[in-house]
C-alpha cells in the first residue's frame, strides 16, 4: 500500500493535434458517405421536350415612375373673427320650454 501508481505521461501537442485532425478527418468523411448511400428523390415533374422543363417562365417587368415635384399652391389669407360670447346667468323662474338657460332638455312631446 505504501507503492505509488504508476503516472501516466501526458500525450505531446503534435499527437493531441493529430488525434483531433483524424478525428474530424472521419467524422467530415462519415457525412459524406450517409449522403452518398441515401436515395436519390424521385422527379415529380416529367420533363416536356428535350432539355425544357415543365415550369413556367419568369417573366421580369420593370416599372419606372417619374416623380415630379412642384410648390405647393398659396392658400388665401386667413381672417380669424372672434365669436360673441353671452353671460351664462342661471335664474330659477325659466320655463320648461322657454329660451333661459340652455342646459334644459327639450320637451319630448308626450301627453
Amino acid at each position: 500500500m505504501t507503492e505509488r501508481a504508476a503516472r501516466r505521461t501526458r500525450w505531446s501537442r503534435g499527437r493531441v493535434r493529430a488525434l483531433a485532425w483524424a478525428t474530424g478527418l472521419a467524422t467530415f468523411l462519415t457525412g459524406i458517405g450517409v449522403l452518398g448511400a441515401s436515395p436519390m428523390p424521385e422527379q415529380t415533374r416529367p420533363r416536356t421536350g428535350p432539355g425544357r422543363d415543365a415550369r413556367p417562365r419568369v417573366i421580369v417587368r420593370r416599372i419606372t415612375r417619374r416623380v415630379v415635384i412642384v410648390e405647393p399652391a398659396e392658400s388665401a389669407p386667413v381672417t380669424y373673427i372672434p365669436a360673441p360670447t353671452t353671460s351664462s346667468s342661471s335664474s330659477s323662474s325659466s320655463s320648461p320650454g322657454g329660451s333661459g338657460g340652455g342646459s334644459a332638455a327639450p320637451p319630448t312631446g308626450g301627453s
